[in-house]
């Protein structure tokens, strides 16, 4: 995977890039609070059979953020395009998780003659009130103090996110079943919060606002609903799926196999079009 630039009349966006073949290009798109280096397991993987672009998304990793506030998930599927038609890639299909899925759904509505087909990976619905908390608490800004004690909350807020959903609740009944977490893994996060403190609250606020049982239904693409076993939502893979009438719903090892989790995912994307199913 090589690292390359897009420049964007509002900034630059970063993305890493690698493979070929495949009928059309594989845009994989992060989840909240990270970048795409999160997914790049995954990436390789999917790269040994096709052309794999994963940017990080404005506002995280090294990709600037965009202008105004708030910004919304229809912001950010306008700058993808613009990001695809920068680097000169007229049609695609999308892989994205959690914020990445969401703007999988955004980017099928807006550009259905760009993106072939859109594989949803973790989903999590909302009622109004946990919306309303999540927008409340869950992406804290982050910024130095002269204390230091920026750092003591950041890395306790990414070690909480992998034992709680949400992470703010941190009781027995919001616990995870999940084994504790990777210190590699909280470290990457907490680097990303630490880099970006100020810019990735807006993405995942976005994320939040956004109602994927009004957009769902719309997408007329071929639609594959997924879930990693051990994702906090995966017990919605069900529900989110009878949003899209023969969208199949799978559950994958995630990234405790990523060659095996791109395999199934490879299968719905090869597989010809009067019969996507994986």
């Amino acid at each position: 995977m090589r690292r390359r630039f897009a420049d964007l009349p509002w900034g630059q966006v970063h993305y890493r890039t690698g493979g070929h073949g495949g009928a059309v290009p594989l845009l994989m798109l992060h989840g909240a609070g990270s970048n795409g280096a999160a997914v790049l397991p995954l990436a390789a993987a999917m790269a040994e059979s096709r052309q794999v672009l994963l940017p990080d998304l404005p506002g995280c990793g090294d990709s600037d953020p965009l202008p105004g506030d708030p910004i919304e998930i229809a912001d950010i599927a306008r700058a993808l395009l613009a990001v695809l038609d920068a680097i000169g890639v007229a049609e695609c299909d999308v892989l994205g998780g959690h914020l990445g899925a969401r703007l999988g759904i955004e980017l099928a509505l807006s550009a259905p003659g760009r993106i072939r087909r859109v594989i949803l990976d973790g989903i999590g619905l909302y009622d109004d009130a946990g919306r309303a908390a999540m927008l409340a608490r869950v992406a804290p800004t982050i910024l130095p103090d002269a204390t230091g004690d920026y750092l003591r909350r950041a890395h306790a807020m990414c070690t909480d996110y992998y034992r709680f959903f949400p992470w703010f609740e941190n009781d027995a009944a919001h616990r995870r079943t999940a084994p504790p977490p990777d210190p590699r893994a909280v470290h990457a996060k907490l680097l990303e919060v630490l880099k970006n403190g100020a810019t990735y609250a807006a993405p995942y606020h976005a994320a939040i606002r956004y109602r994927p049982e009004d957009r769902l239904p719309l997408v007329r693409q071929p639609v594959l609903i997924a879930a990693n076993r051990g994702d906090n939502v995966a017990a919605q893979g069900p529900a989110v799926a009878a949003l899209r009438p023969g969208a199949p719903f799978v559950e994958t090892p995630g990234a405790a196999s990523p060659r095996d989790t791109a395999a199934i995912f490879a299968r719905f994307l090869d597989t010809p079009s009067d019969g996507a199913h994986p």
